[in-house]
């Protein structure tokens, strides 16, 4: 019987291991075509050991095989390693996708500000050969009216972005907050199958996994794994519990009360209380790469796109303004745009406005600026935290930077404000002159000189002139547009690094713990052999045993 008993303990043993092959096979396959990071089914071996057995005078005789586990292929550190390159790479390319839509806008050869402002000079170049010629006036205002628009096009796109920026941010925090419910109600499945029957879920432990990696796709996260009952603990990387066993941690979007074009992320703490994120701490995951996009490189291009406007058309204006029309009358401002407007915090509890208009807008910083009532004074600083000293007005008025800020109402002590003195100057540029006539060509308040084009000498003066800092209107573009496109090169270089670490990762998570076919049809011969053999033996027994039946 013994020879039988230990025939059927290898009959089982093999049943058992061909299942494991069996379904390793099967699972070779699942996961994310589109995402190398999941893995989605770790790799699972049988654990064959020996049943035991009993010593004689004539030596140790054993009972046979018995299996004592199925193992999941897997190692902690490499999955943890693989998370963290999730995080870094989703990070770089959701800021790379949003960035190089600026550098396509900057970047377009035919259809930018540089060529426009090049036609604007063109066209006031053929004007000047004949300053009285209706259609060469008529020319120079359509080229004026292409410049305006083309200002206001990118400002438009970059607002997009914004806009586009601030969905992907909720939709971002959306999944986060799905995946943690996801998380902790694996956790719960987990530790209940384990407190039964002692062993661990190899198929919730790989739902886990997965989960854990399109965790760490969104954000940077740190992953506390209990061994002994395979369940997980979750942080931020500020160390914010998202997933506490079996309780999941939520994060929530709102609008900012500073800014209302601005979609900002808090944090919901056990006691329902509503924590900000710090932002810039944030840099891993797609909602870094998002966050890093949209308080960095768009502020950037946004300003200087701005800034650029508005000096631009202080510019034509300055100088259209010191000649005279075709009838004569001194010339008027050929471009308009809208002052400023300082956003107040949602939560100021008095009822103060802030008017702000230019005083010199040659001065103008193209910066956000904070203005704080202390109770008794207005305080005012710039976005890198330097402190402006205003000169004050007889009328209470508060004048810097090129600014001026009339308090209006009754402020009170906390109450703030924030203004970007360039903000909405691309936005709401618009020609202001209705006919070319109005194009101030002439330096003499004669209409009878016709053909007096000193002052389109000064417009025209205007191309090679040092505008903003020490760079011209197109050197200040090209500069703008050079910097988005080497800043989207680097992320580019960035990401392909990124991605060849990697995969590095990813492959020494697959030499570990994938499925290779190969290798499984290999057990699967093996194993079926090992089955064949103990079927032979239990044959030769139940041979031996009717011999022993048939005796007489």
């Amino acid at each position: 019987m013994n020879l039988i008993n230990i025939a059927q303990s290898g009959l089982s043993s093999a049943q058992a291991a061909l299942n494991v092959v069996g379904n390793n096979i099967n699972n070779a396959y699942n996961g994310d075509s589109q995402d190398p990071f999941i893995q989605g089914y770790a790799r699972r071996n049988i654990v064959l050991g020996e049943a035991g057995g009993r010593s004689t005078p004539y030596g140790f005789f054993g009972y046979g095989v018995q299996v004592n586990d199925v193992a999941r292929a897997y190692n902690s550190f490499i999955s943890n390693q693989v998370r963290g390159a999730a995080s870094e790479y989703t990070a770089l390319n959701a800021h790379y996708e949003q960035l190089s839509q600026i550098d396509n806008m900057f970047g377009n050869d035919t259809q930018n500000i540089s060529v426009s402002l090049s036609n604007i000079f063109g066209a006031l170049e053929k004007m000047s050969h004949d300053p009285v010629n209706p259609a060469a006036r008529q020319e120079a205002l359509s080229q004026f009216k292409t410049l305006a628009s083309q200002f206001r096009s990118n400002s438009s796109t970059l607002n997009s972005l914004e806009k586009s920026t601030n969905k992907q941010i909720a939709q971002s925090v959306e999944e986060i907050n799905a995946y943690t419910a996801q998380l902790a109600k694996i956790n719960e499945q987990i530790n209940k199958i384990h407190g039964q029957t002692g062993g661990l879920p190899a198929d919730l432990l790989d739902q886990r996994d997965n989960v854990l990696t399109r965790l760490s796709e969104l954000t940077g996260i740190q992953v506390n794994e209990n061994s002994s009952n395979g369940t997980v603990n979750v942080t931020l990387t500020n160390g914010m519990s998202l997933v506490n066993g079996n309780r999941a941690y939520q994060l929530e979007t709102s609008t900012s009360a500073e800014n209302p074009a601005k979609t900002v992320v808090s944090y919901i703490d056990a006691a329902g209380n509503r924590l900000p994120l710090d932002e810039n701490r944030m840099s891993e995951g797609k909602l870094g790469g998002l966050f890093k996009f949209r308080n960095e490189d768009l502020v950037e291009a946004r300003n200087e796109l701005n800034q650029l406007a508005l000096q631009m058309a202080n510019k034509f204006n300055e100088v259209n303004k010191q000649g005279y029309d075709l009838d004569g009358n001194p010339g008027s401002a050929i471009f308009s745009f809208a002052d400023p407007v300082a956003l107040a915090n949602q939560q100021n509890s008095g009822n103060a406005s802030l008017a702000v208009s230019y005083s010199d807008i040659s001065q103008v910083a193209a910066t956000d600026y904070a203005v704080t009532f202390n109770g008794t004074a207005w305080e005012v600083t710039r976005a890198d935290g330097s402190t402006v000293t205003p000169v004050p007005g007889a009328d209470g008025s508060l004048q810097f930077d090129g600014i001026t800020i009339k308090p209006q109402g009754t402020p009170q002590p906390g109450d703030s404000f924030i203004l970007n003195p360039v903000s909405g100057a691309a936005d709401s540029l618009q020609v202001a002159i209705s006919d070319g006539d109005a194009i101030a060509a002439s330096g003499s308040a004669n209409p009878d000189e016709e053909s007096n084009n000193e002052n389109l000498q000064m417009l025209l003066g205007i191309k090679n002139e040092k505008v903003i800092g020490d760079a011209t209107l197109s050197e200040a573009y090209a500069s703008m547009a050079s910097r988005v496109g080497s800043s989207t090169s680097a992320l580019k270089g960035a990401i392909e690094s990124s991605g060849s670490a990697a995969d590095e990762f990813i492959n020494q998570q697959q030499a570990l713990s994938g499925v290779d076919l190969n290798e499984e049809m290999v057990n699967m011969q093996m194993f079926t052999q090992y089955y064949q053999a103990n079927a032979q033996i239990l044959q030769t027994a139940t041979t031996l045993f009717d011999t022993l039946l048939n005796l007489r």
